[in-house]
């Protein structure tokens, strides 16, 4: 008869949850003792004793019938004003009033059914936008507010270019895109009055994840070590080698050689548990002393956390998944209390007169003031090209189009810079491609007097604006105080003087004059502009020069400009996947094809004169082989699709 060697699952898995209870138990109610049935109930009339039956418990103990507590004065509901609200409902009423008049129009009554779909779902989206924004600050909620707010202003776009091409709607349906644009801009007004309403007072704090994810993140790390400790029931089977508990061992033997004995405790359960609901406990306090207090205290206490994955990681041979699975989990953790982007809406929803003292005393920062300033410019720019469509010819209207476009990708660059937290950091950077946008509208033949080297033909005024804004999304940036980028630029440097010396000894015409630019010292004060013409003029080089014997690219440099590349092709995806829908609303008759292959066009140019070449089709998702057919291609060389895979039955088995 075989004897197991193992302990019964009930007996282990009972112990397992009696610790499961008295960890919930000491987070959630603070007791120490779970075991204290006094210390329980006490902690149970504390959390719930403004419940009617935790009175009625407390009238009972005094000797009063239990039903029959004193009675009390209703609690008060403190209900905060939402921002914006009489412009809120002045948006919502302009919006059905303008589409009540498309829908029963007669001069769009071939398009009645696509018009009343519009309508059911633009009014689903504000619902649920004003929800998400009127709690701006959850961050699942601050998402959804800019999700739905960006589907506004797709619904706008979308009703100027079908304006454009239906001239004798022309005004309505622009009278349409402006409500909408009304009530996109009040979300972000509305998510930013979320934030201010708490009273940050200088704190520049903002939670990266909901309260419920950091308990699932803080089970996360507790199981996992739970499971390289070997403390579960599953951790191992019979037939596999026990990493974990090798790993364990090491580990601890490396912190006592290393003097790190104090990142042992987080080996403890008990210990690493009332650390970790320590912080969760904090970080779900929502006000502007709990947020400002996670963010005096986060970093210090979960410094150990990011000290213990530096010091093991490269520490246990062989590696082990058990360990890499808890040090995974400890940074999950970690990057939880993080500050997330979103401070900057505040900036919009207050006025910049309030914020010397009211809300700390560091005042406007360069981003800040950059991000104010395009709201300001963003109005203007609406105000200008409405008048330039209500005055433009039916045979301009291509330029409208573009224009239009512009409109949108401002609002674009707004988010981007509302999500943002450096001066000049990756979400700024991708905002940067917009300006590159602008750049190409202002020279498209459709915004010019036919015939070469002609004036605009937009208002002055406009084009003021627009370079304005171009100048907003590109800022001059000091080398010595950005790092980030003063590496770009050595490394652009450094490729363009290289290629230019292969060129010169190569007998190869340098017209960018790559080597010289490559080896003068750059000036204190370059734009992201400056960077990627030097980039462009390297791809230019690079395509006349032997391929044997172009020098590698830099990655780090591919990935700076990557962002400003990525942003503009998505744009360029969105514009083809648009064709089909917008050829659905209009005539055909309206030339829609050629708006909307001079966008693409315009787009195609910005990208080129970014990265120096057209935008490169996306890979598909094509997943891995399995072992099976791994095996198969290397010993039988069968194809993944199972051709040429020998038959199971011999030829001389077969029936015939």
């Amino acid at each position: 008869m075989a004897h197991s060697n193992t302990l019964p699952i009930s007996t282990a898995q009972g112990g397992q949850d009696r610790l499961v209870l008295d960890n919930l138990i000491r987070r959630e109610l603070k007791v120490g003792d779970p075991s204290d049935p006094a210390q329980v109930a006490q902690a149970l009339l504390t959390r719930y004793s403004a419940d009617p039956r935790a009175q009625a418990i407390g009238q009972e103990s005094r000797g009063l019938p239990f039903l029959q507590a004193a009675s009390s004065a209703p609690p008060v509901v403190q209900m905060l004003t939402a921002a914006g609200g009489a412009e809120w409902q002045q948006a919502l009423d302009d919006i059905n009033q303008d589409l009540q008049h498309l829908s029963t129009s007669a001069l769009v009554k071939d398009v009645a059914p696509e018009i009343r779909g519009w309508g059911q779902a633009i009014r689903t989206t504000l619902s649920e936008g004003y929800d998400a924004a009127r709690f701006g600050l959850d961050p699942r909620n601050r998402d959804k507010g800019f999700a739905m707010r960006r589907q506004l202003n797709d619904y706008a776009r979308l009703a100027r270019l079908v304006g454009a091409h239906t001239p004798a709607m022309l005004t309505d349906f622009r009278k349409l895109a402006q409500s909408l644009d009304e009530a996109a801009n009040l979300l972000l007004v509305i998510m930013g009055e979320a934030l201010a309403n708490v009273g940050f007072g200088g704190g520049r704090y903002i939670p990266q994840v909901a309260y419920a994810d950091l308990q699932t993140r803080r089970d996360a790390v507790i199981y996992a070590l739970r499971n390289l400790v070997g403390s579960t029931q599953q951790a191992y089977g019979p037939d596999e080698w026990p990493r974990g508990l090798d790993a364990y061992r090491q580990l601890n033997d490396l912190l006592e050689a290393q003097g790190q004995n104090d990142l042992r405790s987080l080996l403890i359960e008990t210990e690493l548990a009332r650390t970790m609901d320590e912080l969760v406990r904090r970080g779900g306090d929502n006000t502007a002393d709990g947020l400002r207090s996670v963010a005096s205290t986060s970093l210090l206490t979960l410094e150990r956390f990011r000290r213990l994955v530096a010091v093991s990681r490269r520490g246990i041979s062989p590696e082990s998944p058990a360990l890499y699975a808890y040090l995974e989990a400890l940074q999950l953790f970690a990057s939880a209390f993080d500050s997330a982007g979103g401070f900057r809406l505040m900036k919009i929803a207050r006025p910049p007169l309030l914020f010397y003292g009211l809300y700390g005393s560091t005042g406007l920062d360069d981003a800040d003031r950059r991000i104010v300033d395009l709201a300001t410019r963003r109005g203007l720019v609406a105000d200008a090209i409405d008048c330039f469509a209500s005055s433009c010819c039916q045979g301009n209207r291509t330029c409208l189009v573009l224009l239009d476009k512009l409109l949108y990708d401002i609002d674009r660059a707004i988010d981007l810079y509302g999500l943002g937290f450096a001066n000049f950091g990756s979400t700024e950077r991708r905002a940067s491609a917009y300006a590159f946008m602008i750049d190409q509208v202002l020279l498209a033949a459709p915004c010019r007097a036919p015939g070469a080297n002609q004036p605009s033909l937009l208002p002055a005024e406009l084009v003021t604006q627009l370079n304005a804004i171009a100048d907003e999304l590109r800022p001059d940036l000091t080398l010595a105080n950005d790092p980030v980028f003063a590496d770009a630029v050595a490394r652009a440097q450094r490729l363009a003087a290289q290629l230019g010396t292969l060129m010169q000894a190569r007998g190869i015409a340098d017209p960018d004059q790559l080597r010289l630019r490559g080896t003068a010292a750059p000036p204190q004060v370059w734009d992201i502009e400056d960077l990627a013409e030097l980039n462009t003029a390297i791809y230019r080089g690079s395509a006349v020069v032997p391929p044997g014997l172009v020098p590698d690219s830099d990655l780090q440099l591919d990935a700076y400009l990557g962002v400003i590349e990525q942003e503009l092709c998505l744009q360029l995806d969105m514009e083809r996947n648009w064709s089909q829908l917008v050829h659905s609303m209009v005539a055909n008759c309206a030339q829609i094809d050629v708006s909307l292959s001079q966008l693409q066009a315009v787009v195609q140019a910005a990208v080129r004169s970014v990265a120096g070449h057209d935008c490169r089709s996306g890979a598909a998702i094509n997943l891995p082989p399995t072992l099976e057919t791994s095996l198969d291609s290397l010993v039988d060389s069968v194809e993944r699709t199972g051709l040429g895979r020998p038959h199971r039955t011999l030829s001389w088995q077969r029936r015939t």
